[in-house]
């Protein structure tokens, strides 16, 4: 399943702009991008800012184009300290509202984009059964209802949803699932039922603690139970996390059931200098090669000029059958 990493560009500048063109074939590449933790931009910690946190959403914009960027996930702990913190909130809050911008991203509803809750979103933190008000204040369900990307939620709130996007001819579905130490059923039930109300799209799962680092590397608790209980669907083929900033942040591994494969991959960069440097994942699709290019990147290092990260672990291909 994992081939080996691309040559490595000479400059991060060179390298930006080949990926670009690269990916500038209409119908052909397409990208995701994954946002890791942000709870140390959002609130000012261990040499995080807000200005990072909005450096990488604004980069975002800038490229959408340029690399058809389609969609956009956040793996969760968009804040540090829960409903405790309405200054974290209002941060993150003006980060992700770039997303949104119809007149920047030159799309009537921005670009599509989900939330994954992490467990610094809910109050107390780690608590499933807790609060997350003010999650659902600024990211709940009022937010997104109207836009044809939003495919809908469980229960009264929107701790936990789904999206549905298409690109390059393939139809796909996302599904973001809250944090919880003891992994519930009935959410479970509810993505499987998403999962085969639209078996012909290509499904993504984001949970915020899905995997740690390394590779393999193995299961949370609630990675497992998730996994367990969707592995009958044939159309999972993407499960993504963040929560593990230890050991680079980043895992990956491969599973296999009835003859359908998932591929599960740990991206978390909170540990590193400056709350996580601006890091993020660059998920770059392409069907005619049936490869997804991952690579790390950050808008913000270099002194804004951008820089990739680019050992085995942070840039690599997947084999994924899209014909």
């Amino acid at each position: 399943m994992m081939l080996n990493p691309p040559t490595q560009s000479h400059t991060a500048i060179i390298a930006l702009v080949l990926f670009s063109l690269s990916c500038s074939h209409a119908g052909e590449y397409f990208t995701i991008i994954v946002l890791p933790d942000t709870q140390f931009y959002s609130a000012s910690m261990h040499g995080g800012t807000p200005e990072i946190f909005e450096a990488q959403t604004r980069w975002i914009v800038e490229n959408r184009e340029n690399l058809n960027i389609v969609f956009v996930t956040h793996v969760g702990d968009l804040v540090e300290h829960g409903d405790e913190a309405p200054d974290e909130w209002r941060a993150a809050n003006a980060a992700m509202s770039l997303l949104d911008d119809s007149e920047a991203t030159g799309l009537s509803e921005g670009i599509p984009y989900g939330i994954a809750v992490g467990n610094h979103d809910q109050s107390p933190a780690s608590d499933a059964d807790g609060s997350t008000s003010y999650f659902n204040h600024y990211f709940g369900f009022s937010r997104f209802m109207g836009k044809e990307y939003y495919g809908g939620h469980y229960g009264e709130n929107n701790d936990n949803h789904y999206e549905l996007f298409s690109a390059s001819g393939l139809d796909f579905l996302v599904i973001h699932i809250e944090y919880d130490l003891s992994p519930d059923d009935d959410v479970h039930s509810w993505a499987d039922s998403v999962l085969k109300e639209y078996p012909d799209r290509r499904a993504i799962l984001v949970t915020h603690y899905l995997i740690g680092s390394g590779n393999p590397a193995e299961f949370s608790p609630q990675g497992q139970s998730i996994y367990d209980a969707l592995k009958g669907n044939p159309n999972l083929f993407l499960m993504i996390g963040g929560h593990i900033g230890s050991n680079g942040g980043e895992g990956q591994r491969v599973d296999t059931y009835d003859g359908s494969t998932v591929i599960s991959l740990l991206v978390d960069y909170q540990n590193r200098e400056n709350g996580g440097n601006g890091m993020l994942r660059i998920l770059r699709f392409n069907p005619v090669q049936n490869e997804i290019l991952a690579r790390t990147f950050s808008p913000y290092a270099n002194s804004g000029r951008g820089s990739f990260e680019t050992d085995e672990n942070s840039e690599f291909v997947l084999h994924y059958e899209m014909n």
